[in-house]
């Protein structure tokens, strides 16, 4: 059975992954999500950091024997904002708008909206960690 140490983990290697990838190709990103209408690069530069900064505070929250729910919750609702933000970006055809940068964009908030989904039952039911 997964923990939420893992789930915990698996957000912060997601988080990281993609937060390098901003930061080393941004220019390269931006134009994989639209070549009409790229966002700015500071922004793109920004979120970058952002996700390392939060994918290191996910990694110490895992190590903790028992996260606090509250916690969680912050990193919930943090991933369901990721998913809005996203569709709206589509849905407005705001800085994704390449069919590619588009299915892309879909199955990574599928991904994040799934850790969401994910931290909230492990708080509503299993409390373990598996930290040691």
């Amino acid at each position: 059975m997964i923990t939420i140490a893992q789930v915990l983990r698996l957000n912060a290697l997601s988080c990281i992954a993609f937060g390098l990838i901003f930061l080393l190709m941004p220019t390269t990103i931006t134009h994989f999500l639209s070549q009409s209408e790229p966002m700015p690069m500071m922004f793109l530069l920004i979120l970058g950091a952002g996700l390392i900064i939060n994918g290191l505070h996910l990694i110490i929250t895992s190590l903790k024997t028992s996260p606090k729910r509250n916690l969680i919750l912050y990193f919930s609702v943090g991933d369901f904002l990721w998913v809005v933000f996203t569709l709206t970006l589509i849905l407005t055809q705001t800085w994704i708008t390449t069919t590619e940068g588009i299915m892309a964009a879909l199955i990574i908030s599928v991904l994040v909206g799934g850790f969401g989904i994910l931290q909230l039952r492990k708080i509503n039911g299993n409390q373990s960690t598996g930290a040691r």
